[in-house]
């Protein structure tokens, strides 16, 4: 093991003469020297000192070697699928398992190293059954390392990876208890849990579980669009597009929203009064009306299939308060069509 160059690279970053490391560690300046020129290596019981004294930790010293960032991961297997490309997947998986050899604890590594054995797939269509077999067992291996290691970072993705092999090649029930061990927040698995559905000869079961995950995106696209407008709005024009994307999704799913809501506060906010009052008017109408059932063909009987009012009693009763208490809503109620509408709105809270 020649560690000798590392340590005479930290010493100098910490701006240390080889005579003041040794006063630090009580040892001659020769023995630093020796050290640093591999002709000698250091008493096990000055490891920890003289990595401290380095800034530096005992892992480093003995594997001269610091831990790779993100982009030098990315950068190394990059080379490693271009050598396969060019010169065939064994080249490319060489250079894999000499670097995996050289940082063992690199958690990246080990996983852009998993993902790299479907890049053989793409690369080589022609492949024999034994050499996929092959490249699938590496894969394996490499993501349960990862998952062994406990780091949310790479730790669900190896999880999610697994699953998604497991229930690829048959074992239907591991890959649900594979499932059951990520976090209910954890990234999205619903194409791995359709393909248990389908394997298990449930389509539509497996409809249902993309359905519903589709109505979860939908409105929280919506709901990232209204949001862009809160707290203020200075740019009414950009804030108006929003509000026409935000009703472009609500028609094309058929979700039913009070979207004339959102413009009639971005006509507030820019003092276009006239614009205001025709937005109220539609919104308060809008908010009076039964919403239908979201489009069938897309989302899951399960998700809000009923007919059901647009809103409640006390959603309109927040509603007409808001607008009557607002003294930024003033200007808005001096047009008729405005007065009018909130007049239909009180109505419906005496109905």
């Amino acid at each position: 093991m020649k560690i000798g160059a590392k340590l005479a690279e930290l010493r100098r970053k910490k701006g240390l003469t080889q005579e003041q490391l040794a006063d630090q560690l009580g040892v001659s300046a020769p023995a630093v020297s020796k050290w640093e020129t591999d002709n000698s290596y250091p008493d096990i019981t000055l490891l920890c000192p003289l990595a401290r004294a380095l800034g530096s930790n005992v892992d480093t010293l003995l594997r001269f070697e610091e831990q790779l960032s993100s982009q030098e991961v990315v950068d190394k297997v990059n080379a490693a699928m271009e050598s396969a490309r060019l010169e065939g997947w064994e080249a490319g998986q060489r250079l894999l398992d000499e670097l995996l050899r050289q940082y063992p604890n690199s958690e990246a590594l080990k996983y852009n190293a998993a993902l790299a054995q479907n890049v053989y797939r793409m690369l080589y269509p022609e492949a024999d059954q034994e050499l996929r077999r092959q490249w699938t067992a590496r894969k394996t291996e490499l993501l349960r390392e990862v998952q062994t290691t406990g780091s949310r970072e790479y730790w669900e993705s190896a999880t999610l990876m697994l699953a998604q092999t497991a229930a690829a090649e048959g074992r239907l029930d591991e890959a649900e208890n594979l499932l059951k061990e990520l976090p209910e927040q954890a990234i999205d698995s619903t194409s791995v849990r359709a393909q248990i559905h389908l394997r298990r000869g449930e389509p539509e079961e497996a409809l249902k579980v993309i359905q519903k995950r589709l109505h979860t995106l939908v409105w929280q696209v919506q709901s990232c669009l209204g949001a862009m407008l809160f707290p203020d709005v200075t740019d009414t024009e950009r804030a108006l597009e929003v509000c026409r994307v935000y009703q472009a999704v609500d028609r094309l799913f058929g979700l039913g929203g009070l979207y004339d809501g959102l413009f009639f506060e971005v006509y507030v906010k820019a003092g276009r009064w006239e614009e205001a009052a025709d937005r109220l008017e539609r919104y308060v109408d809008a908010t009076l009306r039964t919403i239908t059932a979201p489009r069938s063909e897309l989302f899951s009987p399960g998700v809000e299939t009923a007919e059901r009012p647009a809103s409640s009693r006390e959603v309109r009763l927040l509603l007409l308060k808001g607008l009557e208490e607002g003294e930024e809503y003033l200007p808005v109620l001096q047009s008729e069509k405005a007065r009018a509408a909130l007049e239909r709105l009180r109505a419906s809270l005496d109905g």
